[in-house]
């Protein structure tokens, strides 16, 4: 034991000197979290702006005195657009979609003619995008109450063609939490798990091998054990670091959301950074001891890095399966390192209650890495100063 406390302090010791895995650790942890928080609620913030902005930019209104008492009952204000909003458009200096009406709009409506209102906005604009679902409810108004005029004015009524009444009924619990944008928050953890651990892990393995400095390590009275869990835990013990602090800086980051909804949406208690920690631990170890094993079959720094690039890839493209499969989970997934611990963390932000059996899949499986990730890095460790 005493040897592999000695291991564990000096590749701990290591880790903290080296300033990219310091600069990973507080970037990644401290950092990250509020900032994504920060730029979610900005976007959300000027989406709504869109939503609660009751004013219509239009071209040629003055041909269409029915649609301009329409909009203003509605409680909209009517504002001219400029003679040069393509340019404006394109440049972002105007944020809002302008209505073209087309001459003898009024006319043409009144003779039942067929005629087109265009909206005209910058693709690249995202802002004036954002206002075009409220311009169309806007615009969809007015053609049903025009429709029930001309309707009504030969003697039909409108209700006739609306003989089916659709509405909405919510079946979710009272107090279920709502999960948006803030689904993305587990991917951005155990991304944040991968990127912090994977230098020391490098560093204490493919690094030393290039610096030479583990023949003169195996030289000592160690066993390949005792060195792979000595190094694994220091490992592990950098990205546990940073689980913890990305987790607790969830508490400071709910202070800068900057949108009155997504603050309400993001409930996050003791409760939930208790669960978090207890699903991350053991993925963090996981992760760990696989970066380690990885990077110990690399000769020089470069080449460990480029494999454990791969490796964090592939642990990002793992929770997009939530995405492009949005339905219910298969039981399988349990059994999926990162997966299991995405639905978990889903769960939580939902504020479902995780169940005990999933915990113990996921403890059992992230255990079997690192067994197995031990074993490999002991019977290598060997054969690698014999190369």
């Amino acid at each position: 034991m005493r040897e592999i406390f000695a291991i564990y302090w000096k590749e701990i010791s290591d880790a903290m000197r080296d300033r990219r895995t310091l600069m990973m650790v507080l970037a990644s942890s401290l950092l990250l979290v509020p900032m994504l928080l920060f730029v979610f609620s900005t976007v959300m913030s000027q989406v709504e702006s869109q939503a609660v902005d009751r004013s219509v930019m239009a071209v040629n209104m003055k041909d269409a005195p029915g649609l301009e008492n329409y909009i203003l009952r509605q409680g909209y204000q009517i504002k001219q657009a400029p003679v040069d909003y393509e340019e404006k458009s394109r440049s972002k200096e105007l944020i809002k979609p302008v209505l073209l009406i087309p001459a003898h709009f009024e006319d043409d409506v009144a003779q039942l003619k067929r005629v087109e209102l265009e909206i005209a906005y910058d693709t690249s604009n995202r802002q004036a995008e954002m206002g075009l679902n409220p311009l169309r409810r806007l615009l969809n108004g007015y053609v049903q109450e025009r429709s029930g005029l001309n309707l009504m004015m030969r003697g039909v009524s409108a209700e006739l063609l609306q003989a089916v009444v659709v509405k909405e009924r919510h079946i979710s619990r009272p107090d279920e939490r709502r999960v948006t944008i803030t689904g993305m928050l587990p991917m951005v953890l155990i991304m944040a798990i991968v990127m912090g651990g994977m230098f020391a892990a490098i560093d204490s393995t493919a690094g030393e091998r290039e610096r030479g400095s583990l023949e003169p390590l195996m030289m000592n009275p160690v066993s390949g054990l005792q060195l792979a869990i000595g190094k694994t835990a220091a490992v592990a013990t950098v990205s546990i670091l940073i689980v913890v602090l990305t987790v607790s800086s969830f508490f400071p980051a709910q202070s800068v959301i900057a949108n009155e909804a997504l603050r309400a949406e993001f409930q996050f208690g003791v409760k939930d950074a208790l669960a978090f920690l207890l699903v991350l631990v053991p993925l963090a170890a996981a992760l760990s001891s696989l970066q380690v094993a990885l990077s110990l079959t690399c000769k020089t720094f470069k080449e460990a890095n480029v494999r454990n690039q791969l490796l964090s890839l592939t642990v990002s493209f793992l929770p997009l399966f939530f995405i492009l499969n949005p339905g219910k989970e298969p039981a399988w997934l349990g059994w999926v390192p990162v997966m299991a611990q995405t639905q978990m963390m889903n769960q939580v932000l939902k504020g479902e209650l995780v169940g005990a059996n999933s915990i113990g899949i996921a403890l059992l499986v992230s255990c079997v890495i690192v067994s197995g990730s031990l074993l490999f890095v002991s019977r290598k460790m060997r054969d690698v100063v014999m190369e």
